[in-house]
């Protein structure tokens, strides 16, 4: 052992040692936890016999319980069990570490993934208003799955993002929430937020009285998922009883959601604040007569999934043969959607594929937007619709309503006769689309402002720089 101390010590530079102390011993400190951590290994997976004393014990007891010797009348059957050891965890913590680097994040974001979605483009504005109260250096993304993100381009420049899900791999879920928990634990960030991240959810269950000893825990829900059967499931259902009094809050984008949750998981009221997404471009507003010149044109735009209800644009598209269609999206995640074979049959639909920004395929040809869904928050894409000036026909789902007069939805979402009506209706009327343009720009001019949704943020205790308890601060309603 003598020797093995010797041969280290003379692996020291003393040079580097005068020069960065830190970086030397953490060096040798290294190469020391790896020795030990082979030698463990050595010694836990050895070949042992069992020790005499242990043997006289056995057979002593064998007067009270004679099944504790085996067929042989003795304890040969017995084998040393060394308990396996698997360093890979650690491997992977030191690397995750050191790719989130020596500056301190105070604030954390943590999403599954930055793809197209509303949930996405509510992530990129509470970074921008992060970003807007602090260094962006003090900022840190954690990208839980391994999946690939079209939109980490829109993260604001200087923050820093961790590929947590690439560099796990297949690694399992209780390994997953096993190091986020340690690295959040170290960390020590002033604020940790989740948006639909079920490994950073199930860190807040299993581990948030740790998390919240030094981090304030948030957390962004918007609306139910359905399943297969119909059944309201999500994060929501399946987290917010075990952790909310783990939680300094919660947002989300509408009304309808919080009323619901508190109806039937029985969480409070005040764990919530309504936050209303902002549009934070301009808004060119549009007073020509809204004629067109040609057949008028349907636009529908969206992701190709079980959610947006393809297949309901489908049989609308067959009920209107003679009106043309123009579908932009893509399959984002998992696999196509069935419908999708029969829309690029059909002679009166044209899909274009994805697209980047809604005014780039709002043309003027178009009557209107037709949005399909079965459950939603608020969908930005219809922020985007109003300011384009391009009458949206909806159903009357989830935080929709909070948009948009639930006298002009459509009741269900899948009554493809009232869609049909409206659409008509649409195709027909230039003063109609006059005023369902008005009552949009309207909407959008209510508190979907980015100064809105800053001050809101700057209102919710602890959450910015600056912000704390001692704010008048009401949850529920932000302006």
């Amino acid at each position: 052992m003598t020797g093995r101390l010797l041969a280290l010590l003379r692996r020291v530079s003393l040079r580097q040692l005068l020069r960065d102390p830190r970086a030397e011993l953490g060096r040798i400190l290294g190469g020391v936890g790896r020795r030990l951590e082979s030698t463990g290994k050595r010694i836990s997976h050895a070949r042992r016999e069992m020790p005499a004393w242990l043997n006289g014990e056995i057979n002593a007891l064998a007067h009270f319980e004679p099944e504790l010797l085996g067929p042989e009348g003795c304890g040969v059957h017995y084998r040393h069990y060394g308990v396996p050891v698997d360093t890979r965890a650690g491997v992977l913590y030191r690397e995750l570490a050191a790719a989130v680097g020596a500056c301190r994040a105070t604030h954390v974001l943590i999403v599954p993934w930055l793809v197209r979605g509303g949930a996405d483009r509510g992530a990129l504005y509470h970074l921008k208003a992060w970003v807007e109260s602090m260094p962006a250096a003090n900022v840190l993304v954690i990208l839980t799955e391994d999946i690939n993100s079209p939109w980490l381009d829109r993260i604001p420049a200087g923050i820093r993002v961790l590929h947590f899900g690439r560099m796990l791999g297949p690694m399992g879920m209780p390994g997953r929430v096993q190091l986020l928990t340690r690295l959040l634990v170290q960390m020590q960030p002033k604020v940790i937020h989740v948006i639909n991240s079920r490994v950073a959810w199930e860190s807040f269950r299993l581990h948030g009285l740790a998390l919240r000893q030094a981090s304030r825990l948030f957390a962004s829900l918007f609306c139910d998922d359905r399943n297969n059967d119909g059944v309201p499931v999500g994060y929501a259902r399946s987290y917010l009883r075990e952790c909310r009094t783990h939680l300094a809050g919660v947002f989300c984008d509408n009304d309808v959601f919080p009323d619901l949750w508190v109806q039937e998981l029985g969480v409070p009221r005040q764990l919530f604040t309504v936050l209303r997404f902002p549009y934070d471009r301009m808004v060119v507003r549009k007073d020509d007569d809204f004629g067109i010149d040609g057949a008028p044109r349907i636009l529908w735009a969206g992701r190709f999934d079980r959610q947006k209800r393809p297949d309901v644009l489908l049989a609308i598209a067959r009920t209107m043969p003679s009106v043309p269609f123009d579908v932009y999206g893509v399959s984002e995640l998992g696999r196509v959607h069935p419908a999708i074979s029969e829309l690029q049959r059909l002679p009166n639909v044209k899909l274009h594929g994805s697209f980047s920004r809604f005014e780039d395929i709002a043309g003027k040809a178009h009557a209107a937007y037709l949005f399909t869904s079965s459950w939603e928050g608020v969908p930005t894409i219809l922020l985007d619709a109003s300011a384009a000036g391009l009458p949206i026909v909806a159903p009357a789902v989830g935080g929709i309503v909070d948009l948009i007069d639930r006298a002009i939805l459509v009741d269900a979402s899948d009554d493809v006769a009232a869609y049909v009506e409206q659409l008509q209706q649409l195709i027909d009327s230039p003063a109609l689309r006059r005023n369902r343009r008005e009552q949009q720009y309207a909407a959008l001019a209510v508190g979907r402002g980015w100064a809105d949704f800053a001050g809101a943020l700057r209102q919710i205790p602890y959450y910015l720089p600056g912000a704390s308890a001692t704010l008048t601060h009401k949850k529920g309603r932000s302006s």
